[in-house]
């Protein structure tokens, strides 16, 4: 324990708080709540102490501790979650992409609001409803309600009444009324938003009785026309409720939890039951569970209803949480009511945790199925592990690679296999800039060192090191390892045209059968990093040609350069077209036309070595 640890610990407040443990640079590890920061903060460090076994091997990158004193609990509560999502620190528990999840937004800030799938919920005075987890079924439930609610989906700006747009193909369906056209009102319209809000938020006892009073009321007044739409409408309610027919020992909305772990990994399973009836079941993953019940399903409450645009009336939990008093004021702070977090011992409620608990067990079983294998039991990785003296199969392996042409435009990649499957979120991609000319070698060097710098000061590394290329790239990138003092990383070459495999100081290769499955393994992250290295290229080579061959001609600007592009697709069609083809494109005068012409037939020698993409 440092110094700065020890008086930090000396001086640490009584009241509730929030507490930020730090490595060396200062970086956020683990992020933590407590009513008591002087008595959390400081069980830590005793001997007696036990934290769990994400934050036991954490502590000895501990350098420095931060607190944040505040006013109750439940601030604690919300900030600590704010904290999670900003650092994304290491070692805490955490919802697998949460950003990634879907929302349904209506936009009932405006005369006709818009029904859209979103992936950003903002303060901007709309209705979010979500999260979901799969994206195809929030799809399909926009689809079945504009059936049941012609709510409208497109994104045309409208005004309360003058709009001048026709119709689309939706309203011929009878999926949209048709306000673009002022083919209803604001109030009527205003009733079907009404509909879908309320279906949305699991109220489908109201929609329907609003629905037979409307029936009752046209066939009263021999309307029967609309009294058969009304109908109609009822029916497809009933049908997509009626699939979810579990019922519930009460009529009131409850969400019911449920919890399973495999190794560090957990699933939490969420039962939402609206009225009695089961209307969507969800299941999220965590990263870094702990070995703790009590801590994972207190991090997966926190973070699951921080975002919530629906909080129950009950929450049925499968155990005990931490500060659950808190956590109750805050989801009754939340709701604008009275929220109670209830763990049933027996009964109907016991059952459908119960039966949460084993949903999400089955999930992450299946999730475990679907990952062909393992580091510790995939074969290639076991092979690759004997071939190289690794301590244990290689579960991260970083490739690289170098693309350029000629001396212009030179980028890397850098791509990630976790567990033999790509790990698309870790890959990058860096520009060079430090060489000048073609050389390959260093820039492989340019790339490893601020690859391995960034992972010094992060204090993580991977398993293995591949890179594309002999003996030449195996020895510049491994040379840049020893000034790091990293030479102990394990670190490989491919060459393309046997592909044999170098390492550092042996000048004789490992030479694997061509159907290899671990050759396949290495061919594969090879290619990937070869792919993503050239795609960047060629985006950096086309946007260079189509900004500064345009942006250097004068009076064309943002509007006129659009204009061309989208007129001749390409910038060698510009190149080439007449003085009258030019004139052609609207918003291009004559005289900017000849400017035009004249530049480019100037400037045709100095681009041809640059191939169009």
């Amino acid at each position: 324990m440092n110094q700065r640890i020890s008086d930090k610990l000396s001086n640490l407040p009584t009241g509730p708080g929030v507490y930020l443990m730090k490595d060396a640079v200062g970086k956020v590890l683990y992020v933590g709540k407590a009513t008591s920061l002087r008595q959390r903060v400081r069980s830590y460090f005793q001997n007696a102490a036990t934290p769990h076994a994400l934050t036991k091997p954490m502590l000895r990158y501990v350098h420095d501790i931060d607190t944040i004193l505040t006013s109750s609990d439940v601030e604690a509560l919300i900030l600590e979650n704010n904290f999670i999502k900003e650092h994304q620190p290491r070692y805490n528990i955490r919802l697998k992409d949460d950003k990634r999840y879907p929302y349904l937004k209506v936009t009932v800030n405006e005369p006709f609001p818009g029904l859209y799938i979103t992936r950003q919920k903002e303060n901007d005075g709309a209705k979010y409803f979500g999260p979901f987890v799969h994206t195809r079924a929030t799809r399909q439930t926009i689809k079945q309600l504009t059936k049941v609610f012609p709510i409208r989906t497109c994104t045309l700006e409208l005004e309360a009444s003058g709009n001048p747009h026709r119709v689309c193909l939706d309203y011929h369906i009878q999926r949209c009324p048709g306000p673009c056209a002022d083919l209803t009102t604001v109030k009527d319209y205003g009733q079907i938003v009404k509909n879908v809000r309320q279906f949305l938020s699991g109220d489908t006892a109201t929609v329907l009785k609003d629905l037979r009073a409307k029936m009752e009321s046209a066939a009263t007044a021999l309307d029967f026309e609309s009294a058969a739409k009304y109908r109609d409408q009822i029916e497809n309610v009933k049908d997509a409720i009626a699939k979810q027919n579990l019922d519930s020992v009460s009529t009131e909305n409850e969400d019911v939890i449920g919890v399973a772990r495999v190794g560090d990994e957990a699933c939490a399973q969420v039962l939402m039951i609206r009225d009695g009836k089961l209307i969507e079941r969800e299941h999220y993953f965590l990263k870094n569970s702990s070995d703790s019940i009590v801590e994972t399903l207190t991090a997966f409450v926190q973070q699951y209803y921080q975002d919530a645009s629906f909080v129950p009336k009950t929450i049925l939990l499968p155990d005990d949480i931490e500060m659950p008093e808190a956590i109750q004021r805050w989801l009754s702070e939340k709701r604008g009511s009275q929220v109670t977090l209830y763990i049933p011992q027996r009964g109907r409620k016991r059952q459908l945790v119960e039966m949460a608990a084993k949903n999400a067990s089955v999930i992450l079983e299946q999730k475990e199925q679907n990952v062909v294998f393992k580091a510790d039991d995939n074969p290639a990785l076991i092979e690759l592990q004997e071939l190289l003296n690794l301590p244990h199969p290689p579960a991260r392996i970083e490739g690289f690679d170098i693309s350029n042409l000629g001396d212009r435009f030179p980028v890397a990649s850098m791509v990630v296999m976790e567990d033999a499957q790509p790990a698309k979120s870790e890959y990058r991609r860096f520009k060079i800039r430090t060489v000048e000319g073609q050389n390959d070698y260093a820039m492989m060097q340019e790339v490893v060192a601020r690859r391995f710098r960034r992972a010094i000061d992060e204090n993580r590394f991977p398993d293995l090191i591949l890179i594309d290329g002999g003996k030449g790239q195996l020895s510049a990138a491994y040379e840049v390892l020893e000034t790091l003092d990293l030479s102990h990383l394990p670190i490989i070459g491919l060459a393309k045209r046997f592909e044999h495999i170098f390492l550092p100081g042996k000048s004789d290769p490992i030479v694997l059968r061509r159907d290899n499955p671990t050759l396949h393994l290495i061919q594969r992250l090879r290619d990937e990093a070869h792919r993503f290295a050239i795609t960047y290229h060629r985006k950096r080579r086309s946007r260079a040609l189509s900004h500064s061959v345009l942006d250097a001609i004068p009076n064309v600007g943002i509007k006129r350069k659009q204009a061309l592009l989208q007129h001749f697709g390409a910038i060698e069609k510009i190149r080439r077209a007449s003085l009258d083809e030019l004139l052609a494109v609207k918003g291009i005068p004559h005289g900017v036309a000849a400017t035009i012409h004249k530049h480019l037939r100037e400037r045709e020698g100095q681009t041809r070595d640059i191939p169009p993409t």
